[in-house]
């Protein structure tokens, strides 16, 4: 997955994102890229079980004890966090045509609406 998220085209489609790379939230989830089965997993959970990328990402973050997913984000790392999941799924050529927001209640980060991809 890594070689199909370009983050010079990540910064200009989605604007304000420059400092969020420098982040350990974008480390995590670049480097989690090289995980094939995680995101078979994330795919799965967003295709069939309509759970968004976002909160697979952050329940499987936290199960291995990434205490950075444990404990509440700022507003603008949670919606930079969310917009890699958007590049990635939405200007990619995984072939995601549109979102569909939804309530999630994560109470650790305190990510409350997430959305999940739709190819149609």
């Amino acid at each position: 997955m890594k070689e199909k998220f370009v983050i010079e085209d990540f910064i200009i489609i989605y604007k304000g994102t420059t400092n969020f790379c420098d982040t350990p939230y974008f480390k995590a989830f670049y480097d989690s890229l090289d995980d094939e089965k995680l995101y078979s997993h994330i795919i799965f959970n967003n295709d069939i079980l309509k759970i968004p990328p976002i909160l697979t990402f952050v329940k499987y973050r936290q199960s291995i004890g990434d205490e950075l997913f444990c404990k509440p984000m700022q507003k603008t790392d949670k919606r930079c966090l969310g917009a890699c999941f958007g590049y990635l799924f939405q200007h990619t050529d995984l072939g995601y045509l549109d979102s569909v927001s939804v309530w999630v209640g994560e109470k650790n980060t305190d990510i409350k609406n997430a959305s999940y991809f739709v190819k149609e």
